[in-house]
């Protein structure tokens, strides 16, 4: 079973919902109007064996991921977090001690971020730890960025470097580390200095999420190889072969920056400029949909291949 299978399966399944949900699932986060206002809700997992090591991870930066990979998907959506739950279920043998740190890591990483932990609930089981992230968010008065959107002849733009986010370069662990890009997301929202057409968090590798756009917006893209902004942990990877530097920067995934598109004359005003804290790069262009791969590579050579099939999916050990 693929994830991307039974998650379109899903998606194309939840027809008939009532108006009051206003963002279908399908997006970074969903959304339902409670009176007149509108609630954005993301959950996200945090499994042991999967998305981290616990035998090779200090407990506080556990904590600190559980809730910023969260964040991620809030920043795509341009909105600013308002608190979160977080559910536990932890191993019979965790101990106090190491339970004790991994939620204060969890309280206090969510503060910094201004997204409260008020409530949830915690179990144990005999499996390994699971911890289960729900945040809600709002717009304050700037409309959320969706998915879809994406117009023939868009730039495709990436904030900060791609791939090798399990490489630790000098102390600096990228899938462990990383910041949210909520301020980035939040200025881009307001077009400051420029709206996106749509926008995703890359999670899964710039492959598979551009991928997403792509099927949202029914266009395709072509990403130029030599465009792509690539990370000193990609870089270490491919030392004994540079021409895997591309495979790393669209399909190792867990990158946690964002990909968004806007019209060519826009782009212009932000390729190459840093945006709370993040460089813009172009790294592609949306073409016609015309019935082929979603999303393709042109290589160094002109040679343009399909790779919307690359990418991270969530397999433990």
């Amino acid at each position: 079973m693929r994830e991307l299978d039974l998650l379109s399966r899903i998606y194309d399944s939840a027809v008939g919902l009532p108006d009051r949900v206003d963002i279908p699932p399908g997006d970074d986060m969903g959304a339902v109007r409670i009176g007149d206002s509108r609630v954005l809700v993301s959950v996200d997992q945090l499994a042991d064996t999967v998305h981290v090591d616990l035998d090779a991870t200090s407990i506080e930066k556990v904590g600190r991921k559980a809730i910023t990979r969260s964040l991620s998907d809030v920043a795509a959506m341009g909105s600013l977090p308002c608190g979160a739950v977080v559910a536990a279920c932890l191993p019979r043998d965790f101990g106090e001690e190491r339970a004790n740190s991994l939620f204060d890591a969890i309280r206090c990483t969510a503060e910094a971020y201004n997204c409260p932990v008020f409530g949830g609930d915690i179990a144990m089981w005999d499996h390994p730890m699971l911890l289960t992230v729900t945040v809600l968010a709002g717009g304050d008065g700037i409309a959320p960025l969706l998915r879809c959107g994406a117009r023939v002849g868009d730039a495709v733009c990436v904030t900060g470097r791609l791939g090798g986010s399990q490489v630790p370069v000098d102390g600096y662990t990228h899938h462990l580390d990383f910041e949210p890009r909520l301020a980035t997301g939040r200025a881009l929202a307001a077009g400051k200095p420029v709206r996106p057409n749509c926008m995703i968090d890359l999670s899964d590798g710039l492959a598979q999420d551009l991928a997403h756009l792509c099927r949202a917006s029914v266009v395709a893209a072509i990403v130029d190889a030599d465009d792509l902004p690539v990370s000193r942990g990609a870089h270490a990877l491919a030392a004994d072969d540079p021409t895997k530097l591309w495979q790393h920067a669209m399909g190792d995934g867990e990158d946690y920056e964002l990909c968004f598109t806007v019209t060519a004359d826009k782009a212009a005003h932000i390729v190459g400029r840093e945006v709370q804290g993040a460089v813009v790069s172009r790294v592609g262009t949306i073409i016609e949909n015309d019935g082929g791969p979603s999303v393709r590579l042109r290589l160094p050579d002109g040679t343009i291949q399909p790779i919307d099939r690359l990418g991270w999916e969530h397999r433990g050990k």
